[in-house]
């Protein structure tokens, strides 16, 4: 009625100007033949208009997994009428593709070598959460067990870099050498160790070696 007040609150939210979206390809179906823009990710945005989105974003719709590759400007946008969309290409259901925005700001703020780690190892995207989060290595004082010296090693060692940071040893670095007799330097394995219990190298389980079981 004329009596009526109406309150509404204006989304202030921008549109993308341009945005890549991606399948994950073992999401796709492969029983029929599909148009993927015209089939699954226009039906999607049209259904969710006032989504917004940012880069590196899941959803899915009817069983396909979408990811938000790239987009321009690079901030948080809705998808609107004026946004042009890219959707060639097929994402492999990598770990690195995989992880949502949160956890990987998270790896991106590790030494290069421990990234490569983390993302280049048979580990679901959980045990990754865990291992960011450091609750799945070992006690600290497990690691303090562990031999140290600084370097060079008292009896001679050919390995020559910290496969943890990717970095050459230098005379006098504090190093640590696991069971396995791989060598670190101790601070780049004690933060390793923190989130794993098993070497970088050869996978073998610290833990277990430390405590003759």
């Amino acid at each position: 009625s004329t009596d009526t007040e109406i309150f509404a609150n204006w989304d202030s939210t921008p549109e993308f100007e341009k945005v890549h979206i991606l399948p994950f390809m073992d999401t796709l179906p492969r029983a029929y033949e599909y148009e993927l823009f015209g089939d699954y990710l226009k039906p999607y945005l049209v259904a969710n208009p006032h989504r917004k989105y940012q880069a590196n974003e899941f959803f899915t719709y009817q069983g396909v997994q979408f990811k938000v590759v790239a987009c321009e400007p690079d901030t948080v946008a809705r998808i609107g009428k004026s946004t042009t969309i890219f959707c060639e290409g097929q994402l492999q259901p990598s770990l690195r593709n995989l992880l949502p925005p949160n956890l990987m700001s998270q790896v991106a703020q590790l030494p290069q070598g421990l990234q490569m780690l983390l993302l280049s190892s048979e580990r679901s995207t959980r045990e990754v959460e865990e291992m960011l989060n450091q609750r799945r290595g070992l006690f600290p004082q497990t690691i303090e067990e562990i031999e140290r010296f600084d370097w060079p090693p008292p009896h001679g060692h050919a390995q020559q870099t910290c496969m943890v940071c990717l970095e050459d040893f230098e005379l006098a670095m504090p190093c640590r050498r696991l069971p396995c007799q791989h060598v670190f330097h101790q601070k780049c394995i004690d933060e390793w160790l923190r989130r794993c219990t098993d070497c970088p190298i050869c996978k073998a389980n610290v833990d277990r070696a430390m405590r003759n079981y």
